[in-house]
Protein backbone atom coordinates (compact mmCIF):
# COMPACT_ATOMS: atom_id res chain seq x y z
CA UNK A 1 0.00 0.00 0.00
CA UNK A 2 1.62 3.41 -1.01
CA UNK A 3 1.18 5.84 1.57
CA UNK A 4 0.02 9.49 0.25
CA UNK A 5 2.46 12.31 0.13
CA UNK A 6 1.37 15.59 -1.64
CA UNK A 7 -1.45 17.87 -0.03
CA UNK A 8 -4.14 16.70 -2.64
CA UNK A 9 -3.26 13.01 -1.90
CA UNK A 10 -3.57 13.41 1.77
CA UNK A 11 -7.12 15.86 1.32
CA UNK A 12 -8.51 12.76 -0.84
CA UNK A 13 -7.16 10.33 1.37
CA UNK A 14 -8.80 12.02 4.65
CA UNK A 15 -12.59 12.60 2.54
CA UNK A 16 -12.52 9.01 1.40
CA UNK A 17 -11.17 7.25 4.57
CA UNK A 18 -11.86 9.95 7.49
CA UNK A 19 -15.60 9.39 7.67
CA UNK A 20 -15.65 5.87 8.39
CA UNK A 21 -12.86 6.36 11.29
CA UNK A 22 -14.87 9.18 12.58
CA UNK A 23 -17.96 7.37 12.58
CA UNK A 24 -16.16 3.93 14.13
CA UNK A 25 -14.54 6.15 16.81
CA UNK A 26 -18.09 8.04 17.57
CA UNK A 27 -20.04 5.30 18.04
CA UNK A 28 -17.26 3.68 20.33
CA UNK A 29 -17.41 6.59 22.89
CA UNK A 30 -21.25 7.05 23.06
CA UNK A 31 -22.87 2.92 23.35
CA UNK A 32 -19.34 1.08 24.45
CA UNK A 33 -17.72 -1.36 22.71
CA UNK A 34 -19.22 -4.36 20.96
CA UNK A 35 -17.27 -7.52 21.04
CA UNK A 36 -16.00 -7.57 17.56
CA UNK A 37 -14.33 -4.34 18.23
CA UNK A 38 -11.84 -5.90 19.96
CA UNK A 39 -10.12 -6.88 16.54
CA UNK A 40 -8.75 -4.45 14.21
CA UNK A 41 -10.18 -6.20 11.47
CA UNK A 42 -13.74 -5.88 11.92
CA UNK A 43 -13.23 -2.32 12.79
CA UNK A 44 -11.13 -1.60 9.82
CA UNK A 45 -13.93 -3.11 7.73
CA UNK A 46 -16.34 -1.32 8.96
CA UNK A 47 -14.78 1.82 8.08
CA UNK A 48 -14.37 1.25 5.00
CA UNK A 49 -18.08 0.07 4.47
CA UNK A 50 -19.18 3.82 6.60
CA UNK A 51 -16.49 5.62 4.06
CA UNK A 52 -17.71 4.14 1.09
CA UNK A 53 -21.74 5.03 2.11
CA UNK A 54 -21.63 8.28 3.07
CA UNK A 55 -18.75 8.75 0.38
CA UNK A 56 -21.46 7.55 -2.33
CA UNK A 57 -24.21 10.11 -0.91
CA UNK A 58 -22.12 13.00 -0.93
CA UNK A 59 -21.95 11.98 -4.43
CA UNK A 60 -25.63 11.83 -5.22
CA UNK A 61 -26.14 15.04 -2.69
CA UNK A 62 -23.18 17.29 -4.63
CA UNK A 63 -23.06 16.17 -8.31
CA UNK A 64 -20.72 16.95 -10.89
CA UNK A 65 -19.32 20.17 -8.55
CA UNK A 66 -17.97 17.49 -6.88
CA UNK A 67 -16.36 15.77 -8.94
CA UNK A 68 -15.29 18.35 -11.13
CA UNK A 69 -13.20 19.63 -8.03
CA UNK A 70 -11.71 16.26 -7.13
CA UNK A 71 -10.62 16.01 -10.72
CA UNK A 72 -8.85 19.63 -10.59
CA UNK A 73 -6.48 18.29 -8.28
CA UNK A 74 -4.03 20.58 -6.08
CA UNK A 75 -5.24 23.73 -7.94
CA UNK A 76 -8.29 23.14 -6.05
CA UNK A 77 -6.97 23.06 -2.65
CA UNK A 78 -4.64 25.84 -3.97
CA UNK A 79 -6.97 28.28 -5.18
CA UNK A 80 -9.17 27.65 -2.30
CA UNK A 81 -7.80 26.03 1.08
CA UNK A 82 -10.78 27.31 3.14
CA UNK A 83 -13.66 25.52 1.12
CA UNK A 84 -11.47 22.51 1.20
CA UNK A 85 -10.82 22.25 4.85
CA UNK A 86 -14.37 23.33 5.06
CA UNK A 87 -15.21 19.97 3.33
CA UNK A 88 -12.69 18.05 5.59
CA UNK A 89 -14.01 19.14 8.57
CA UNK A 90 -18.21 19.09 7.86
CA UNK A 91 -18.32 15.91 5.45
CA UNK A 92 -15.41 13.85 7.08
CA UNK A 93 -15.96 14.74 10.66
CA UNK A 94 -18.87 16.58 11.20
CA UNK A 95 -21.38 14.82 9.73
CA UNK A 96 -19.83 10.97 10.37
CA UNK A 97 -19.83 11.85 14.12
CA UNK A 98 -23.55 13.51 13.90
CA UNK A 99 -24.70 10.51 12.70
CA UNK A 100 -23.03 8.37 15.06
CA UNK A 101 -24.19 9.95 17.76
CA UNK A 102 -27.73 10.39 16.69
CA UNK A 103 -27.75 6.19 15.80
CA UNK A 104 -26.14 5.13 18.52
CA UNK A 105 -25.85 7.64 21.52
CA UNK A 106 -29.44 7.31 23.04
CA UNK A 107 -29.85 10.69 23.14
CA UNK A 108 -33.03 12.76 24.13
CA UNK A 109 -33.78 16.11 22.80
CA UNK A 110 -33.86 19.47 25.09
CA UNK A 111 -34.85 22.71 24.46
CA UNK A 112 -32.07 25.17 25.18
CA UNK A 113 -32.67 29.12 25.69
CA UNK A 114 -30.07 30.73 22.75
CA UNK A 115 -31.79 33.84 22.59
CA UNK A 116 -34.22 35.79 25.14
CA UNK A 117 -36.77 34.66 22.24
CA UNK A 118 -35.23 31.28 21.08
CA UNK A 119 -35.51 28.23 21.98
CA UNK A 120 -33.84 25.35 19.87
CA UNK A 121 -33.56 21.64 20.62
CA UNK A 122 -30.85 20.49 20.80
CA UNK A 123 -29.37 16.73 21.53
CA UNK A 124 -28.34 15.20 24.79
CA UNK A 125 -26.24 12.18 25.67
CA UNK A 126 -27.74 9.77 27.07
CA UNK A 127 -26.24 6.35 27.82
CA UNK A 128 -25.39 3.95 30.12
CA UNK A 129 -22.07 2.87 28.69
CA UNK A 130 -19.23 4.18 30.67
CA UNK A 131 -15.69 4.13 29.37
CA UNK A 132 -14.02 3.03 33.10
CA UNK A 133 -13.21 -1.23 32.28
CA UNK A 134 -14.35 -2.62 35.33
CA UNK A 135 -15.99 -1.99 39.00
CA UNK A 136 -12.88 -2.20 40.19
CA UNK A 137 -11.20 0.55 38.45
CA UNK A 138 -14.54 2.61 39.31
CA UNK A 139 -14.29 1.93 42.90
CA UNK A 140 -11.85 0.86 44.87
CA UNK A 141 -9.22 3.55 44.72
CA UNK A 142 -11.96 6.21 45.97
CA UNK A 143 -12.80 4.25 49.31
CA UNK A 144 -10.08 5.31 51.54
CA UNK A 145 -10.57 5.89 54.83
CA UNK A 146 -11.96 2.49 56.04
CA UNK A 147 -11.29 -0.78 56.91
CA UNK A 148 -11.06 -3.47 54.34
CA UNK A 149 -10.32 -7.21 54.58
CA UNK A 150 -9.49 -9.51 52.06
CA UNK A 151 -10.82 -13.61 52.13
CA UNK A 152 -8.22 -15.11 49.61
CA UNK A 153 -9.00 -18.71 48.13
CA UNK A 154 -7.58 -20.53 50.12
CA UNK A 155 -10.07 -19.34 52.91
CA UNK A 156 -7.40 -17.09 54.93
CA UNK A 157 -8.40 -13.25 55.54
CA UNK A 158 -5.83 -10.25 55.11
CA UNK A 159 -6.69 -6.88 55.61
CA UNK A 160 -6.00 -3.82 58.06
CA UNK A 161 -6.68 0.40 57.91
CA UNK A 162 -6.92 1.69 54.10
CA UNK A 163 -5.77 5.30 54.01
CA UNK A 164 -4.54 7.96 51.99
CA UNK A 165 -0.76 5.85 52.08
CA UNK A 166 -2.56 2.71 50.81
CA UNK A 167 -2.87 1.91 46.75
CA UNK A 168 -4.58 -0.30 44.28
CA UNK A 169 -3.67 -0.72 41.10
CA UNK A 170 -6.17 -0.27 38.00
CA UNK A 171 -6.38 -1.52 34.62
CA UNK A 172 -4.01 -2.22 32.47
CA UNK A 173 -2.29 -3.72 35.21
CA UNK A 174 -3.30 -6.74 37.40
CA UNK A 175 -4.95 -6.19 40.31
CA UNK A 176 -2.71 -5.63 43.51
CA UNK A 177 -3.46 -3.45 46.59
CA UNK A 178 -0.87 -2.39 49.43
CA UNK A 179 -3.10 -1.70 52.97
CA UNK A 180 -0.88 0.67 54.89
CA UNK A 181 -1.54 -0.62 58.36
CA UNK A 182 -2.26 -4.23 58.54
CA UNK A 183 -4.47 -5.77 61.61
CA UNK A 184 -4.82 -9.61 62.54
CA UNK A 185 -8.15 -10.82 61.02
CA UNK A 186 -9.84 -13.69 62.84
CA UNK A 187 -10.97 -16.38 61.52
CA UNK A 188 -14.70 -15.64 61.08
CA UNK A 189 -13.16 -11.87 59.53
CA UNK A 190 -13.21 -10.03 62.71
CA UNK A 191 -10.79 -7.20 62.62
CA UNK A 192 -8.58 -7.46 65.17
CA UNK A 193 -5.40 -5.42 66.34
CA UNK A 194 -2.57 -3.86 64.47
CA UNK A 195 0.32 -5.86 63.72
CA UNK A 196 3.03 -5.53 65.44
CA UNK A 197 5.67 -3.20 63.23
CA UNK A 198 3.88 -3.65 60.86
CA UNK A 199 4.83 -0.96 57.84
CA UNK A 200 1.70 -2.18 55.24
CA UNK A 201 1.47 -5.22 53.52
CA UNK A 202 0.93 -5.74 49.61
CA UNK A 203 -1.29 -8.45 48.24
CA UNK A 204 -1.84 -9.48 44.67
CA UNK A 205 -5.60 -10.26 43.77
CA UNK A 206 -6.40 -13.56 42.46
CA UNK A 207 -9.93 -14.43 41.28
CA UNK A 208 -12.05 -16.13 43.73
CA UNK A 209 -10.27 -13.24 46.11
CA UNK A 210 -13.22 -11.05 47.91
CA UNK A 211 -12.12 -7.67 48.78
CA UNK A 212 -14.38 -6.32 51.43
CA UNK A 213 -14.36 -2.76 52.59
CA UNK A 214 -16.05 -1.16 56.22
CA UNK A 215 -17.41 2.14 57.39
CA UNK A 216 -14.75 2.55 60.53
CA UNK A 217 -18.01 3.53 62.88
CA UNK A 218 -19.57 -0.45 61.60
CA UNK A 219 -16.81 -2.78 60.99
CA UNK A 220 -20.62 -4.98 60.55
CA UNK A 221 -21.74 -2.85 57.31
CA UNK A 222 -19.16 -3.74 54.58
CA UNK A 223 -19.07 -2.51 51.27
CA UNK A 224 -18.19 -5.53 49.03
CA UNK A 225 -16.88 -5.12 45.49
Amino acid sequence: MTLPTSAYAVAVFLVLVLPGIVFGVVRAAVSGFRPHDRDWAPRVLQAILVSVILDAVYLLVLGAPAVSRVADGGATLTAQPRLAATAILGLGVLVPALLAYLGHGEPRWQRVTVLRWLRIPLPLRRTTYSPVPTAWDQAAGRLQGRWVRIRLTEGRWVGGWFGVNSFVSTYPEPRDIFIEDQHHIEPDGTIGAAVTASAGVWVSLKDGDIVEWLHPEDSNDPETI
